[in-house]
């Protein structure tokens, strides 16, 4: 079963007791969650209390915490720092990657994306053949520059009102990527990846660059969940909950259909033996499937 991503909406006092997350209303204890069982920790009110001793504890134990602004969207995470034993394994690896393997595995990357694009098109009613084409004509490095004309052409399609950009969905499809991209940090850092060395994004004040190139292909999820499921228009407290719940949906990878936590993990990993072999076809990459979350029919 994969890992529960607790979403705290109204004003609370949260503490750590007997490695549990101790969550406190008016003064009585209203939930305690075994910290071996949670993912990801959004604080979306600002009037929950929490100690720094609490927050030590939370990353301690692998757990990104997520904040929230005035407008209850993500603007901040802290994340566990990798082991020093993991981080010292792969750093040296990961900066000796060649241009020429970056470049196939973004290519990968890019790939994939376009392909899950693609797929959600067909799960929707939709008509995914020339998005999928455009996966096949993606060169080394996406050097034509196919993963922004497929995004044009599958936002178009599959929005049913305005655009990525300005419309409905906007909103959801922003926290929804917010929240996949916590909980790939989380993996990448707890693996001793050094997060902000991309394969493909190299903004210098990106300190996730790494991250920003592994989430591509699991962004379609988000997608799927959010056109699939009406989450347009207002974000509701249900809805915020309904996309925190998002590591929970299955797609396939070579092992078979797992949650997005397992396969984010297996991403990481055989990042880890594609770098380390120098071969991009190790890189293995999540397939979407038709929503469905893990333990359920």
């Amino acid at each position: 079963m994969p890992k529960r991503t607790i979403c705290i909406q109204n004003a609370a006092s949260l503490s750590i007791k007997n490695d549990a997350l101790a969550i406190c209303q008016r003064g009585e204890l209203r939930g305690l969650v075994p910290l071996e069982d949670i993912w990801v920790l959004i604080i979306e009110t600002h009037q929950a209390q929490i100690t720094t001793a609490a927050l030590s504890k939370l990353v301690d134990s692998g757990i990104g915490v997520m904040l929230c602004g005035d407008d209850h969207m993500p603007n901040g995470l802290l994340l566990p720092l990798g082991a020093h034993s993991r981080h010292a394994a792969i750093v040296d690896d990961q900066l000796a990657i060649s241009k020429p393997l970056q470049k196939r595995l973004w290519q990968r990357i890019v790939q994939a994306k376009i392909s899950n694009q693609a797929a959600v098109m067909d799960l929707l009613g939709l008509d995914g053949m020339a998005v999928r084409a455009m996966a096949k004509d993606v060169l080394s490095g996406d050097a034509s520059n196919r993963e922004p004309v497929a995004a044009s052409v599958y936002f178009k399609k599959v929005l049913p009102e305005g655009n990525r950009r300005n419309g409905p969905f906007t909103a959801a499809l922003d926290y929804g990527y917010t929240v996949l991209r916590a909980g790939i940090g989380r993996t990448a850092i707890g693996g001793g990846w050094l997060v902000s060395r991309g394969i493909h994004h190299s903004n210098n004040l990106n300190a996730f660059n790494l991250v920003d190139d592994l989430i591509e292909p699991f962004r379609p999820v988000v997608d799927l969940l959010v056109i699939q499921s009406g989450l347009g228009g207002e974000m509701t407290s249900e809805t915020k909950r309904e996309l925190a719940a998002i590591f929970e949906y299955l797609v396939r990878i070579p092992l078979g259909d797992v949650p997005l936590q397992v396969a984010m993990e297996n991403e990481l990993e055989t990042l880890k033996v594609a770098v380390s072999a120098a071969d991009a076809s190790l890189l293995q990459l999540p397939v979407v499937i038709p929503l469905q979350r893990a333990g359920l029919e």
